[in-house]
């Protein structure tokens, strides 16, 4: 509860005509729903970089590249920067691991592996999956248990242990330097689950060069 912030400045790297119709014509942002999103299905953000998905808008070599800045509130976030966070996703993990063992089929895996970093989370989105649906199973109980005999999804959705989001750092990029721990591309990504964490989009402006830039 310490570590965790409350409001950060989200970038999501597009075309400029996504970008129009979320600023102009006021049309929600698309969740992804790949099975390789390393934080599971949601609405994807660079924390606090426009800089980053820029570059990532580019490397899509989209028409006309731009970015869209959004101001969220994390609400209930899964945050895997936090101890609480990474003790559930990895008992998530055992239990996804012995429910594959009793089918007798193999887990997926990640892969890509570039620098040592694998950019296809396959094993990774599972897991998250089945820790959401895992934490939907058991709202539901609860529910279920205070009087309520058939929650509905709009139940699930709004109880406290919902995860609005989902939170990591990414280690990307060769190494900084000789032996360095440091990687080049290290970001902090956001994956938004609860569409109500986005409390607006903003165009982010070109600074002026007169002055320092924050």
């Amino acid at each position: 509860m310490y570590t965790t912030p409350s409001i950060v400045f989200g970038f999501h790297g597009c075309d400029q005509s996504v970008a129009d119709k979320i600023l102009k014509e006021g049309q929600p942002l698309i969740p992804s729903a790949k099975s390789y999103d390393w934080l599971g299905h949601g609405i994807y953000f660079w924390e606090g970089s426009e800089a980053r998905a820029m570059e990532w808008a580019k490397s899509k070599k989209v028409e006309k590249p731009a970015v869209v800045g959004a101001i969220i509130r994390l609400g209930n976030c899964l945050d895997l920067l936090d101890d609480k966070s990474i003790k559930h996703l990895s008992s998530a993990y055992n239990l996804l691991m012995e429910d594959f063992k009793s089918r007798g089929e193999p887990l997926p895996v990640n892969s890509v592996i570039k620098n040592d970093v694998s950019f296809r989370r396959d094993l990774d989105c599972t897991v998250v999956e089945f820790l959401h649906d895992h934490t939907r199973q058991e709202i539901i109980k609860d529910l279920k248990n205070c009087g309520n005999k058939h929650p509905s999804e709009k139940d699930v959705h709004t109880h406290p242990a919902f995860f609005d989001s989902v939170r990591g750092m990414f280690a990307e990029g060769p190494p900084l330097y000789s032996d360095a721990g440091f990687r080049a591309a290290n970001h902090i990504q956001l994956c938004v689950v609860n569409p109500n964490c986005i409390l607006g989009y903003f165009a982010p402006r070109k600074p002026d060069s007169k002055f320092k830039s924050f």
